[in-house]
């Protein structure tokens, strides 16, 4: 019964090496797609400012209706920047817990390949718990291990971004009657 289980484990651990793999490379290609997008915003942020620089010095001789939506277009461009560098991170960060838990896999593979039934009987002996067990419970360390890992940093961290984003959308009404912007 012993070898039925250790044989289904390897099964297991390799129909998730394989899923966990095609995770990592999904999430590579977002985040190369990502990068790009975060270069072409930033670029674009900056291509405004200059204009917003330029709108400056001719402040007197431009129409305020150009100096508003120069404004409102810069303020577009900087909230999709900064929203997309947050998505960014986020992506980054879950491929660093996939990319360390596709090494886990691996290693347990590994550990599986060279278990074999003359292993398992002997480890099973020096500890009074079959490897089975032991290698279930290893795996369930590691999984709870990273998602405690993703709820304490990236989940805060967004966390943390939603509710500053809506601190300044709550005063940007206020400083704008105030004519402080635009």
């Amino acid at each position: 019964p012993e070898r039925d289980l250790l044989a289904e484990l390897k099964d297991e651990t390799r129909d998730e090496f394989d899923r966990v793999s095609r995770e990592v490379k999904e999430i590579s290609m977002l985040v190369d797609q990502s990068r790009g997008e975060v270069d072409k915003l930033a670029r674009r942020n900056a291509s405004i400012a200059g204009h917003l620089r330029n709108l400056q010095l001719n402040f007197d001789t431009v129409p305020r209706e150009d100096i508003k939506s120069a404004y409102e277009a810069a303020q577009d461009a900087q909230q999709r920047l900064f929203t997309m560098r947050g998505q960014l991170d986020k992506l980054q960060s879950d491929q660093t817990n996939l990319e360390r838990y596709l090494q886990h896999l691996k290693k347990t593979l590994v550990v599986l390949d060279s278990a074999g039934p003359s292993a398992a009987t002997a480890a099973s002996a020096d500890s009074g718990t079959p490897t089975i067990v032991r290698i279930v419970e290893a795996q369930e360390a590691e999984r709870q291990r990273l998602s405690r890992q993703m709820h304490d940093g990236p989940a805060q961290a967004l966390t943390n971004l939603i509710l500053q984003a809506e601190i300044c959308e709550r005063y940007m009404p206020a400083i704008r009657r105030e004519g402080r912007l635009s």
